[in-house]
């Protein structure tokens, strides 16, 4: 069904004779297997149409000429003109957007015209990256304990047991994922949600992170963390879908930015 479907999308692409605006990514399944994407957004004469261009492997190393050439004869194949693509959106890796050695200067040597833009997206990721030192130690002690208990089968299962005899709903923490954008919240909430259950097993361990989970200081902090990556997923998945734009985008973390100045101010007036 895919080749068909891509077969047909070609033909009505060509046929468009339209500018092209295209979006790459480079990514790695559940078998750590790494796939190049490339998606195309085009003017079909009556509205905007965006469409899967291509999902390819990546044999060996994923070098801006090795994902350059992949993307270079997949538009020769399919007789698509470079001159048409005048946009094109990625990360902000090296290997995309680079100035000398990147896809991005690839391409601008076969479409001069060509723009770049950095992925929202991937730009509001990066952003909520920046925690305070403060929050940051509160973070890593957190994920220490998840690791401490995930990462061992037996103190696993002495977890999941604990949970189901105290009748909580969930009964595993969540890894923390740094690639998977809204890993952090996720992860986050699941320790707030289960730090009762955490605080007992990190005490029956005779563990000294069981003081911190103690600590009110530590769970505010904890708390806010959880709070305000909710708010982040949130946006995250706001800029997320099809038809979605620059403009959409771009008002929608502008709103989120004035959010941010109003929750300040209130926090520091005491306000609730």
């Amino acid at each position: 069904m895919t080749g068909v479907h891509l077969a047909v999308f070609h033909d009505e692409f060509r046929g468009s004779r339209s500018d092209i605006v295209r979006q790459l990514d480079e990514a790695t399944d559940s078998n750590k297997d790494a796939h190049f994407i490339a998606y195309v957004r085009f003017w079909d004469g009556t509205s905007a149409v965006e469409e899967l261009l291509f999902c390819k492997p990546i044999k060996l190393k994923a070098t801006a000429i090795a994902l350059f050439d992949i993307l270079n004869n997949f538009i020769n194949e399919a007789n698509i003109e470079w001159k048409n693509c005048v946009g094109i959106c990625t990360d902000g890796a090296r290997t995309v957007s680079g100035r000398f050695k990147s896809i991005q200067a690839l391409v601008k040597q076969k479409s001069p015209l060509c723009i770049w833009t950095h992925c929202m997206i991937h730009r509001e990721a990066l952003a909520s990256k920046e925690i305070s030192p403060g929050l940051n130690i509160v973070l890593m002690i957190v994920v220490t304990v998840v690791n401490y208990i995930k990462m061992r089968p037996l103190k696993s299962r002495i977890f999941s047991g604990l949970c189901k005899d105290m009748g909580v709903v969930h009964s595993s923490l969540l890894f923390y994922c740094e690639a998977r954008w809204l890993s952090r919240g996720k992860f986050l909430q699941r320790v707030y949600e289960l730090r009762n259950e955490i605080t007992i097993f990190l005490e029956e361990e005779n563990l000294p992170e069981a003081e911190k989970f103690r600590d009110s200081l530590f769970l505010m902090k904890l708390s806010y963390l959880v709070d305000i990556f909710e708010k982040l997923n949130a946006l995250n998945l706001q800029l997320q879908g099809s038809n979605v734009h620059m403009f959409d985008t771009s008002d929608k973390i502008n709103a989120f930015c004035r959010k941010l100045e109003l929750w300040s101010r209130n926090l520091k007036q005491k306000k609730t």
